[in-house]
């Protein structure tokens, strides 16, 4: 599976071919730009599906607009979603991997943590240090506080794989993650 790939399809194109791995589907927390841009070169050479919460429908169709306000340049070719997490149960799609998707809006409408053994993709709902912003459109501090609220729940040693930045685990940034614990209050 690929997680938010970003927009380098070259580069994860080459690591899927030096590793001989199989692509059985594209899982996106949340429908920014800087987590879509490789998504239709991937699903064209991959032949695989590309799962998103329904409710990041709009964001995704709006994120040239996007690319244009924060990076300046460069187009997106908005990619076909094939699934809704909030529709379907992916494991009747993915059924050799145990994954439970953890609806965590507050950075977007649609935001998902994606919880695959004891590994939590985040996208942008938690960071090693730091949370999600909630200045853009669809963000809401006190909707993303109730998500983080979710994730504090989860076992102390569960990884935690932000959008950004470096691994981190729960009970790490329960301890040190001054902005999640002052929205755990």
């Amino acid at each position: 599976m690929i997680v938010d790939p970003g927009s380098d399809a070259k580069r994860i194109n080459e690591f899927i071919k030096v590793n001989n791995m199989n692509v059985c589907a594209i899982l996106n927390t949340h429908a920014h730009y800087d987590h879509i841009g490789a998504i239709t070169k991937l699903k064209d050479k991959f032949s695989t599906p590309f799962f998103l919460h329904s409710k990041d429908e709009k964001l995704l169709k709006t994120a040239n607009l996007y690319k244009v306000l924060f990076d300046g340049s460069g187009f997106i070719k908005i990619p076909d979603v094939d699934y809704y997490f909030d529709k379907i149960d992916i494991q009747d799609y993915l059924a050799s991997f145990s994954i439970k998707v953890i609806f965590t809006p507050g950075h977007t409408w649609g935001s998902v943590c994606l919880l695959i053994e004891d590994c939590l993709f985040t996208g942008d709902t938690i960071f090693k240090g730091k949370i999600g912003r909630v200045d853009l459109p669809g963000g809401d501090e006190q909707t993303l506080n109730k998500s983080l609220k979710i994730i504090s729940k989860l076992p102390s040693l569960t990884n935690i794989y932000p959008g950004h930045g470096t691994s981190s685990t729960i009970g790490h940034e329960l301890k040190y993650n001054n902005s999640f614990i002052q929205a755990l209050q």
